[in-house]
């Protein structure tokens, strides 16, 4: 199910959270956010920025968006940056220009997720030999951060495979199992787990037939775990709102650079002092907010 979007609306969503104890999460109509409460925690959402990719200005639209997040940093406050794959079009050595380059200019903590375009040359002694010799951490991770759960899971194949893959299931059971206890987790998984097209969702999902089959074992995992408040996914450079299913919203941010898709941007997400959550889609080429749809309870 597929919540409508356009241009210059702006979607608010929220949910009870709180930063200091485990009082379940939940999402309710924005008119439910208590006049005067504060933002707590807030992060962004942003994804495909396919930095190297030929025949466009990468460079240059690595440091807009440097420049938009820091000033988001500026104007309202932010704790962190999920970058939610293909952060690179298919160079292992443009990973290490990207980081050393732009992305050590933010001033916000960032987590980066493995996308499709997104390749490491396997060697061990390389730089780039492993997502954890690039970052820190492995593809699959989950870590706390402002007292919620976030799982980044790997959808990717070998280079240029031209495969989607479903996320690894055992390994993100056994997170959901670790983090049962949490007011909340958002999972952040590059490729959506439904089939290209399938029931009014969009095109770029998963597409071989053992791995939609997985995809949708993911989904049912994922939207029959209670305290599992969002799932963000990357990829699709022309989604820019949420999707339904099973009681669960899933989440796109448009895309960041790269040659197509709607207007570059990311998705904001505030958790306020009275345990609400409020999220929005910024079309930063517009300094605009899209997305004005009100989501029900």
């Amino acid at each position: 199910m597929r919540m409508h979007h356009s241009r210059r609306r702006f979607l608010k969503t929220a949910a009870t959270a709180s930063l200091a104890s485990s009082v379940p999460a939940r999402w309710v109509n924005a008119a439910e956010v208590a006049p005067g409460s504060r933002i707590k925690f807030r992060f962004a959402v942003a994804s495909d920025l396919h930095y190297g990719q030929p025949k466009t200005p990468y460079a240059a639209m690595a440091d807009e968006m440097v420049e938009w997040i820091n000033g988001e940093k500026r104007s309202k406050g932010l704790d962190a940056l999920f970058l939610n794959g293909d952060l690179t079009n298919d160079s292992p050595a443009a990973l290490l220009d990207l980081r050393d380059k732009h992305l050590s200019k933010l001033q916000v903590p960032y987590h980066a997720i493995k996308g499709n375009h997104d390749f490491v040359d396997g060697r061990a002694e390389s730089p780039t030999g492993s997502w954890q010799a690039l970052w820190g951490y492995p593809a699959n991770h989950t870590f706390k951060l402002g007292g919620f759960a976030f799982i980044l899971a790997d959808t990717t194949a070998p280079a240029k495979s031209n495969t989607y893959l479903a996320a690894d299931i055992d390994w993100l059971r056994q997170q959901l199992e670790a983090h049962r206890e949490a007011p909340a987790i958002f999972v952040m998984i590059h490729i959506q787990q439904r089939a290209h097209g399938a029931d009014g969702w969009p095109k770029h999902g998963v597409h071989d037939e053992a791995e939609r089959l997985k995809g949708e074992a993911v989904m049912k995992l994922l939207e029959s775990t209670a305290n599992v408040r969002a799932v963000f996914h990357g990829h699709n450079h022309l989604e820019t709102g949420v999707y339904l299913s099973g009681g669960q919203r899933y989440f796109f941010d448009s895309h960041l650079g790269g040659s197509w898709g709607a207007k570059r941007g990311y998705r904001i997400v505030e958790i306020h002092d009275d345990h609400t959550m409020v999220t929005y889609q910024v079309n930063a080429e517009d300094d605009d907010i899209t997305n004005r749809d009100e989501l029900p309870a």
